[in-house]
């Protein structure tokens, strides 16, 4: 089979100019956000439109569990309960959609939690009559 020899007297081909764009997607739950951003749409459903009067930084999932797992088991944390992690990161203005499930998921790992749920965590002392007022 003979080798394909370039012919000298043609001219070579102009290179083609190729553009690439890099496509960035907003997930579904921003959307709303970003279009009230944007544009100033707000959503059909007035429970979407409620505010909770706190200004709250949507991050996204990887870092939401990071932020949890900082509450949980950090230099302060105190592995609490999985709506308490949750309501306290809402309260440092963080907000992740799916904040519950993952705060969830998060605690059912946790050794120290499982091992020690069971427990109780008050001391112990002798009970004391109400006196009805």
């Amino acid at each position: 089979m003979a080798a394909a020899v370039p012919n000298p007297g043609a001219a070579d081909p102009e290179p083609a100019m190729v553009a690439v764009f890099a496509a960035v997607t907003t997930p579904s739950w921003a959307l709303p956000i970003s279009e009230f951003l944007e544009n100033g749409v707000l959503p059909m459903d007035e429970t979407e439109t409620c505010s909770t009067g706190v200004f709250q930084h949507c991050v996204e999932q990887d870092q939401g569990i990071e932020i949890l797992l900082d509450i949980h088991q950090g230099e302060c944390g105190h592995h609490a309960a999985s709506w308490s992690l949750v309501a306290k990161a809402f309260r440092h203005g963080f907000y992740s959609p799916k904040a519950l499930q993952d705060a969830e998921s998060l605690v059912l790992k946790c050794e120290g939690c499982q091992r020690f749920s069971k427990r109780s965590h008050q001391p112990a002392s002798a009970l004391w009559t109400i006196p009805i007022a």
